[in-house]
């Protein structure tokens, strides 16, 4: 029931957004707009503070890291080598690695993670937090400008480097490992417009579901099975292979397999996006994932609780 309450809100708005689409209030011009404040002013500034305020883990949590990292990686490549292999549209090959892998860390899993497993795991859940968001996400978003413009993998990593996401979660990372806090105003002001994010992101989501409605179109259906299946059930799985295999503690192997089991990310909705690139079936994962997650994030919860 806790985990249904989280969820709740999320559909709320969604839902708003999407009766505003359907009743023409939110047409595809402001989308863009709302979508593109998220991407370079509220999920950056939410980055920031989440991860600035939370205290960096200790150097024995270090092995963990490496292996989430690891496999999460490992993932996100061979979800990309498969949809090539199986001859889907450049746009989905190049969407479906972010969409499949990058999980809803920072406003579902990190909250749970404390929620279920307690408030010794916040630490540990904040920097898997940033290797989300830079790590997994800086490869993801190298794969996805792939389908956007004839560019190679190389160029299309440096330009990760002036990614708003990544750039924020590594500001957020240094704030956390310096203990350095903004001055006053200036903080008043990180944490109002980090506190817009998720609103806005999931707005503009609804109001895309709304003015293009409808079941998923048959050629997406496979695309969307392989990013479910992939994101909450064989990612958590993964994961929890990859943490026993070196060795971590049951609590880090506990948290970091309850933020992998966690559905896809709103902000990759907002990236797919901002490239033009998979977004309808971004969104379609978004709110599909988020609705079955009620049941499979349950479930894990419990096991590892």
């Amino acid at each position: 029931m806790e985990l249904i309450a989280r969820i709740a809100p999320f559909f709320a708005i969604i839902a708003a957004g999407a009766l505003a689409g359907r009743l023409g209030l939110l047409n595809a011009r402001i989308g863009g707009w709302l979508s593109a404040y998220t991407f370079w002013i509220g999920f950056p500034a939410l980055l920031i503070r989440w991860l600035g305020d939370a205290p960096p883990p200790d150097a024995g949590q270090a092995v963990a890291l490496g292996a989430y990292g690891a496999a999460m990686t490992g993932l996100i490549l061979a979800v990309w080598a498969f949809a090539r292999r199986a001859g889907w549209t450049p746009q989905a090959a190049a969407g479906l690695p972010m969409v499949s892998v990058v999980g809803n860390t920072a406003f579902l899993g990190a909250p749970l993670a404390v929620a279920v497993l307690g408030t010794a795991v916040r630490p540990l859940a904040a920097t898997l937090v940033a290797v989300d968001f830079i790590l997994l996400m800086g490869v993801a978003i190298a794969i996805l400008q792939t389908g956007a413009a004839s560019l190679g993998i190389g160029a299309a990593l440096r330009r990760v480097l002036a990614n708003p996401t990544v750039l924020g979660a590594a500001a957020g990372l240094a704030l956390s490992a310096t203990g350095v806090r903004p001055p006053g105003l200036a903080d008043q002001g990180l944490s109002l417009l980090a506190a817009t994010a998720s609103p806005v992101a999931l707005v503009a989501l609804g109001g895309l579901i709304g003015r293009d409605g409808g079941l998923p179109a048959r050629r997406d259906l496979s695309p969307l099975a392989l990013a479910l299946g992939v994101k909450l059930l064989a990612a958590p799985l993964l994961v929890w292979i990859a943490l026993g295999l070196v060795g971590a503690s049951a609590e880090a192997r506990a948290t970091a397999t309850l933020l992998a089991a966690c559905p896809t990310a709103v902000n990759v909705f907002i990236q797919t996006r901002a490239f033009g690139v998979f977004a309808r079936g971004a969104a379609e994962a978004v709110v599909a994932g988020t609705v079955l997650s009620a049941l499979t994030l349950t479930l894990i919860a419990h096991f590892l609780s």
